[in-house]
């Protein structure tokens, strides 16, 4: 059996040979990372209904029926909407379309159907990180909706941060 240790007491690798193993290494950390995030995601129960984004993300609600374009237009805007925080679930005849990232419950397009289309002629609704309702609209003004939201003290702070 060699040693693998020279006289100083340091390991006789060559500085190249440490690299690729501290490369190699990085890369099995990040692809066991990816591996483990991507399986709590699989398993990562729908969601059934929105307090468990409350101060994490803000909402819009759209009604799909009243405004057909509302994914693809809130689709464009995408990164305006990921530097807000906000997502949107839009309700097209009962079905759903989100950039939620996980699974929704089916129930949920009744369930927000329930608590708000059903209680206003409005087709867009804004609900801040604290889950109160800041507005409901007939038009979807994503240029509006913004402004509303940097306004927002919460807003402020996060741009004034650098959140």
């Amino acid at each position: 059996m060699s040693h693998c240790w020279n006289q100083r007491g340091s390991h006789p690798l060559s500085d190249r040979s440490k690299n690729r193993l501290l490369s190699l290494g990085l890369r099995l950390a990040l692809s066991l990372g990816l591996f483990c995030s991507t399986a709590v995601t699989a398993s990562q129960a729908p969601l059934t209904g929105l307090a468990p984004l409350r101060w994490q993300q803000r909402i819009i609600l759209v009604d799909g029926q009243q405004i057909p374009d509302a994914v693809e237009r809130l689709r464009r805007a995408q990164e305006a909407i990921d530097e807000r925080d906000i997502l949107w679930f839009v309700n097209q005849q009962g079905r759903l379309q989100s950039n939620y990232p996980g699974p929704l419950d089916g129930a949920l397009a009744a369930e927000l159907k329930r608590q708000y289309f059903s209680r206003s002629d409005a087709a867009v609704f804004l609900i801040g990180k604290d889950g109160g309702l800041k507005t409901g609209d007939q038009r979807l003004d994503l240029p509006r909706l913004f402004e509303r939201i940097d306004a927002m003290p919460m807003r402020r702070r996060e741009m004034e941060g650098g959140e």
